[in-house]
Formats: C-alpha cells, structure tokens, sequence
C-alpha cells in the first residue's frame, strides 16, 4: 500500500466518504422546520405609524424586523416594520434572545399574527416571530 493509498483509507474511516471518490452520493440538505419564538403584541404601537396604515395590514402580512443596538432605552431593541412603516418595537421581556439570535445572524422572520380591534394601543397588533424560513 503507498502512501496514498493509506492517507485515503484514513480519510475514509474519519468522515464516511472518500473525497474524490465516484461511489459517494450526495444526499440532499434538509431545511429545518421553522421553530416559532412566541406571538407577541408590538410596544409602543401608539408612538409609531401602525394607525395610519392600519387599514392595510392584515393577518400574515410579513414584518421586517430591525436591531437598533444604539436605542437610548434598550440596546436589545427590536423595532417591528410593515410595508416599509415603523410600527413598533418587540416587547422587551421577549427582545434580549431575539437580539442575541439576530446578533448571530440567525435567520429571524415574522409576520402579523393578528389584529385585536377592542385594544387602542398595546395589544392591538401581534406579531408572530420564528427561526427559520417557512414556505
């Protein structure tokens, strides 16, 4: 046995395939199940743009969620957007793990959870966040 031959053997056994091998068949990559981080009401909706586009916004409506670290009140801060509109913020109780995920760039989304009409402010729009893509 030459030397290469013995390296490619050792290769083998360590990562169950050979590198340049014809007999290795690659298996496709699952994508994970997207995981749900919580429903949660958007803070501060009285003190941003959700009233005047409120009539557009329906459950499922897709948010965009931005990290603001240089926040005076919170460096976890996560501000809540739809339709390029500053809603609110990501309440803080939830908003350290999201920040921190985020931070990671884990691939945070969310979107409208839903619209409770008898709520002025807090509480009228929740927003639904997850890890993970969802089709």
């Amino acid at each position: 046995m030459n030397r290469l031959e013995f390296l490619k053997q050792i290769l083998a056994g360590f990562s169950g395939f050979w590198l340049a091998g014809n007999n290795v068949e690659a298996k496709p990559v699952e994508r994970p199940e997207p995981v749900s981080l919580g429903i949660m009401p958007v803070a501060g909706y009285r003190y941003y743009d959700g009233k005047k586009i409120e009539i557009k916004i329906k459950p499922g409506d897709k948010t965009r969620l931005k990290s603001e670290p240089e926040n005076k009140f919170d460096r976890d801060a996560i501000a809540v957007f739809v339709m390029g509109h500053k809603i609110g913020y990501i309440p803080r109780r939830h908003n350290p793990m999201i920040a921190a995920m985020m931070d990671q760039k884990a691939n945070i989304n969310a979107s409208i959870a839903y619209i409770n009409q008898e709520e002025e402010a807090e509480g009228r729009i929740w927003v639904e966040v997850w890890i993970g893509e969802r089709s």
